[in-house]
């Protein structure tokens, strides 16, 4: 059964009204923009000269690059990523030390929709806008002044905490010399014993690091109070054992490597932790609301993407509102919730096949049936016919067939580049 493209108003009126045409990507950065390891890309001894590895990293990137370079300013390409800025920036200058043909993106978003930097020339800056829009949407968050907050905190519950700046609170053998790590090597033991490890210069998140000898639950529930008291707007997340992030412990007077005991806390705009969510469904809204013909795209591979991934979650935008304890294959048969996706200027390309992403392969299954191609599953990356530029590829394409005005002011060459040749499978 396939939708009838005149009764979900698909296609625009034929008249060209020359506005901008551009794509907005946003994509999770490992497994992802990048099918590389961590170990890949940063270890000194992989990627090495002449192996095979090095010669698909370098392709992939270059075909980036050459469709960057078509695209002309039209295609725009943000990495949001769990990664803070610390941890995005040491693999970034590993793959240029290493002269790989790495391809930076244009803008960057950290701590899965924290704080936002811009790229010029060979740095990045940070984007103080969206901090203080965060700011006012929070009743005042403002990330230096809650850090104080919770060192008295920590101070009250604990006599001797020693406080400590790390740029990642991770091992040396993943991070080197930014690591919490190699910041503890510095101390003594019975100091390093007790430590509390912020990471460094983060608007829009906190993430601290315990060691084991703190009341961690305590502190946890009196930022909760601290906040709550002062009417900000966030949330405290607390990881006994961050399986995610190992780091350093002094046990009976050894150094273990374990799952960290950490704690996060970010800002919640609308009641809401903030997510990736966050900076895509305002870069819809504005297509939307200013009518501007462009595109947008998320990419993503795991749980930490779903929400930007997933249409559902941009409905609102046009006034609807739905039930999300609902399956999404009876919201799927409201003619309401169809028609909003089926003009949305959006597509998902998810990647891989982890399961905590089935009910998103299975939502692009029950759209196709109804003629609505508005989501791309890819097995990988780097697969050959149907990996990440591909699917960016393919996602234009398929706008462009519904919007004129996209493809008349995307412009020939890019248009073109889209078809490889006459096939966008090619």
């Amino acid at each position: 059964m396939f939708i009838n493209p005149i009764k979900f108003n698909i296609h625009p009126c034929n008249s060209i009204s020359f506005k901008s045409g551009k794509t907005a990507v946003f994509t999770d950065f490992d497994k992802t923009y990048t099918p590389f390891s961590h170990v890949e890309m940063c270890q000194d001894n992989a990627l090495s000269e002449g192996s095979e590895r090095r010669y698909l990293f370098n392709d992939y990137f270059q075909k980036i690059k050459d469709f960057s370079d078509t695209a002309k300013g039209k295609v725009l390409l943000t990495i949001t990523t769990g990664r803070n800025a610390s941890e995005y920036q040491y693999v970034e200058k590993k793959l240029k030390d290493k002269h790989l043909n790495y391809f930076s993106p244009d803008a960057l978003i950290t701590k899965d929709g924290g704080d936002r930097f811009v790229r010029t020339q060979d740095s990045w800056k940070k984007d103080t806008n969206k901090s203080e829009k965060i700011k006012n949407e929070t009743n005042g968050w403002d990330s230096l002044r809650v850090k104080i907050a919770i060192k008295d905190i920590i101070r009250q519950e604990f006599k001797n905490p020693v406080f400590i700046e790390s740029g990642v609170n991770r091992t040396k053998d993943d991070y080197g010399e930014i690591s919490l790590e190699a910041q503890l090597d510095k101390l003594p033991q019975d100091k390093a014993k007790n430590y509390v490890s912020f990471t460094q210069d983060e608007d829009n998140a906190i993430e601290i690091a315990f060691s084991n000898n703190l009341p961690t639950e305590r502190i946890k529930e009196k930022i909760e109070d601290y906040l709550r008291s002062n009417g900000i707007k966030a949330v405290v997340k607390h990881y006994p054992q961050d399986y995610n992030g190992f780091c350093p412990q002094i046990i009976n007077g050894q150094k273990e490597i374990i799952p960290g005991n950490k704690m996060f806390i970010k800002p919640a705009p609308d009641n809401k932790q903030i997510t990736k969510l966050y900076d895509v469904k305002n870069a819809l809204k504005n297509v939307v609301q200013n009518n501007t013909n462009d595109l947008i795209i998320a990419a993503g591979d795991d749980s930490n993407d779903e929400e930007m991934l997933n249409p559902l979650n941009y409905l609102d935008i046009y006034g609807i509102k739905i039930n999300k304890e609902i399956p999404a294959p009876v919201l799927l048969q409201d003619d309401r919730v169809l028609d909003a996706i089926a003009k949305m200027p959006f597509c998902s390309i998810i990647v891989g096949s982890s399961e905590r992403l089935e009910h998103l392969r299975e939502m692009d299954r029950h759209l196709r049936e109804k003629g609505i191609n508005k989501m791309i599953c890819i097995p990988d990356s780097l697969d050959k016919n149907n990996g990440f530029l591909n699917a960016i590829k393919t996602a234009m394409y398929n706008y462009a067939e519904q919007n004129p005005e996209y493809s008349y002011e995307m412009g020939m060459d890019l248009y073109t580049s889209l078809m490889d040749g006459g096939s966008i499978w090619s």
